[in-house]
């Protein structure tokens, strides 16, 4: 018998833990499969692997499989037939694409996709029940889908160092979350509802982020003052009067007066969600639009969602539950209109800030902007569902000095 083969196979079985990293590996011994039948964790670090051989399915036991660093285009489905693993780490390959087999890890926790070439996330990720974190920084990711808002246990989403321009909406329902780190990204705006489950939200280096919503904004601060940082620590990076006018969008833009009312203010241009189609200042009495008056009625048929926003201390309350619902209409809705469902499943863009009243707010609304006196300097919006709202808002607000603004679509 060959000596390194004997020494490979008594390591094998004289371990439950196998520490295989930095040994040059360009496949996977098969002495693993002969003899590492009762193996629960696998560390591959730093070799040279490129896929992993089919018979990996056979190893029954094994938990938790880390691959960093190695040089993996692709794997096999038979990956999916692990249902045993809890943990797998793919970071720092060679992937272009996730293998969608992924989903069938019913019991994974943890997912690290880190520092590959991954340009989309597929959808049958979205029937990882169980996962608690989700970490893909580092790729070339332009959208994270919503479905990542509907993860039941998410906590923990880690996607910085990617092309995002936008979150999803739905993560602001997102039941568990506790982390969401989305530094040095290419981010105009963040979600303007507050977060259900009041996550730190780390958001250093988005050079193009010039403004934040009135609930995110105390969110933030309750944040800073739970762990006791200076509001000033803030998003470093962020804040600065740039807007990247090279990116062609259909998205609402405003152009704020702000020079003059701090020492080198200059003014600025600040870009919309895209769920927003039609905006209105606190003078104009016009009426919703019917599609509004609809979505904002269906949506308060089946969810309870109220905003409570307190300004001293800074903090942010959100209530947020299913009330009891016809299944069988939801379908109907789901079939016959696509957009309307999408709209309603992902979340309103906001609840109305005036607190007398949280109606949701979907595609149209009434917008304040101002200085926020908590956070100097900082671009802060308040969305209202009516021309009433608005008034009522902007009359007894005594934490914003209001601007000037006019949309230049």
């Amino acid at each position: 018998m060959d000596p390194d083969f004997a020494e490979m196979a008594n390591e094998v079985k004289s371990k439950v833990i196998l520490h295989w990293n930095c040994r040059g590996l360009v496949e996977l011994p098969e002495v693993i499969r002969l003899h590492g039948s009762h193996i629960k964790e696998i560390y591959l670090k730093w070799n040279k692997l490129t896929t992993l051989p089919p018979w990996v399915m056979e190893l029954f036991n094994v938990t938790n499989l880390y691959m960093y660093g190695n040089l993996i285009k692709q794997l096999p489905m038979e990956l999916g037939e692990m249902h045993q693993l809890t943990v797998l780490d793919i970071s720092a390959n060679k992937l272009e694409h996730v293998p969608s087999c992924i989903s069938n890890l019913r019991n994974l926790n943890c997912l690290f996709l880190n520092d590959n070439f991954i340009e989309t996330l597929p959808v049958e990720l979205s029937q990882l029940s169980n996962l608690q974190i989700l970490s893909v920084s580092g790729n070339q990711i332009v959208a994270l889908p919503e479905w990542t808002g509907s993860l039941p246990r998410l906590k923990e989403l880690y996607a910085g160092n990617n092309r995002l321009k936008e979150l999803p909406n739905r993560l602001t329902l997102a039941p568990e979350l506790t982390i969401i780190s989305v530094g040095s990204n290419r981010l105009t705006y963040l979600p303007l509802n507050g977060f259900l489950s009041a996550p730190f939200i780390g958001f250093d280096s988005n050079e193009y982020l010039n403004y934040v919503s009135y609930p995110l904004l105390f969110q933030c601060l309750s944040q800073l003052r739970t762990m006791r940082l200076h509001k000033y620590s803030l998003a470093f990076g962020c804040f600065k009067t740039r807007y990247d006018a090279n990116v062609l969008s259909t998205n609402i833009k405003l152009y704020i007066e702000k020079k003059g009312l701090y020492e080198n203010d200059t003014d600025i241009i600040i870009e919309l969600p895209r769920q927003l189609l039609k905006i209105h200042e606190v003078h104009e009495n016009v009426t919703c639009s019917l599609w509004e008056l609809a979505l904002r009625k269906i949506y308060t048929e089946r969810y309870k969602h109220t905003l409570d926003v307190s300004t001293s201390p800074a903090s942010v309350t959100i209530l947020y539950s299913p009330l009891p619902k016809d299944t069988k209409m939801d379908l109907m809705l789901s079939i016959m209109n696509r957009t309307l469902y999408n709209l309603l499943t992902n979340g309103p863009v906001s609840i109305c800030v005036n607190s007398h009243c949280q109606q949701p707010i979907f595609t149209e609304a009434w917008i304040i902007i101002g200085i926020s006196y908590h956070a100097k300097s900082l671009i802060t919006i308040a969305l209202c569902c009516s021309r009433s709202c608005a008034s009522a808002f902007a009359a007894h607000s005594s934490t914003f000095n209001k601007l000037h603004w006019h949309s230049i679509n």
